[in-house]
């Protein structure tokens, strides 16, 4: 919790005061570990967001949502783009009383039916194609084209301000897919058409030892700019090591920027993809 006195700030543990849900709790620990300081609003009567970071003494709300199990198990074609869209909406009512400020929805999902893609989200947020610049001259890397049915939520002339929505995500490099993947690219180099079956057998084939992760258990943020937000996302706020940044130019969604750590694992070597 953050505290004001005089000029003093200084950030004090909400610990169990206040019930939270899974995602509020993922978020202070994310907040926690970067030492930013923040403040869960609980004594304001009208809609609120659900925190205030200080930063660079200019005042942040975030609205935290997120994804639990549909009710009903979806069978088929399942489309993410709805629940993204009500969070938006729901979130744009919490903002209400923020609009000369820096507002942000920050979205967490508990459910594999509803995994949170950049792209899927942008999409949502923009509408009509999304192009990804995925880093030219890697496997995989050329440009993906998502298409989204339906009316932008992020527009000149709505949703204003919301200055960005941030992916909160688990990061951890699997070295077995990692392998894999080299193993995709020497073949590619040779001229062998890269399928979906052929990454399924490559896979296969490759020997099974016990499971290797680095970085189990970091938690990260994604940010995608909103470029018609009334006030922008702060260019120094959730920078974090495992953090990445998005940001719409010439109708592209280009990466703006990797944490400190994901810039080693590329110079390492580390495909895109795994970032």
């Amino acid at each position: 919790m953050l505290t004001i006195s005089g000029n003093q700030v200084t950030s004090i543990k909400m610990g169990s005061l206040l019930e939270r849900t899974e995602s509020e709790r993922i978020f202070e620990q994310y907040l926690e570990s970067r030492e930013i300081k923040w403040e869960r609003l609980t004594d304001v009567s009208y809609k609120h967001p659900d925190y205030r970071v200080l930063h660079n003494d200019q005042a942040c709300f975030f609205e935290v949502k997120e994804f639990d199990h549909p009710p009903v198990k979806p069978v088929g074609c399942l489309n993410p783009c709805p629940p993204i869209r009500e969070k938006i909406t729901q979130a744009r009512k919490q903002f209400r009383n923020y609009r000369t400020n820096c507002c942000s929805l920050v979205l967490w999902s508990k459910s594999i039916y509803r995994t949170l893609f950049v792209d899927t989200v942008a999409a949502t947020a923009f509408g009509q194609s999304m192009f990804i610049d995925r880093r030219a001259g890697e496997l995989g890397s050329e440009p993906s084209c998502y298409r989204h049915m339906g009316s932008a939520e992020l527009r000149k002339d709505q949703n204003t301000t919301i200055s960005a929505i941030v992916i909160l995500a688990p990061y951890q490099l699997d070295h077995l897919w990692l392998e894999m993947w080299r193993v995709l690219e020497r073949k590619q180099r040779e001229g062998v058409q890269i399928t979906p079956w052929l990454q399924f057998e490559v896979l296969g084939q490759l020997p099974m030892p016990a499971p290797r992760y680095s970085f189990a258990g970091t938690i990260r943020g994604m940010v995608i700019e909103n470029p018609f937000a009334r006030v922008p996302f702060p260019p120094g706020l959730m920078t974090g090591p495992f953090d990445q940044r998005w940001r719409m130019e010439d109708g592209w969604l280009r990466l703006a920027s990797l944490g400190s750590e994901l810039l080693k694992l590329r110079e390492e070597g580390v495909p895109f993809i795994y970032l």
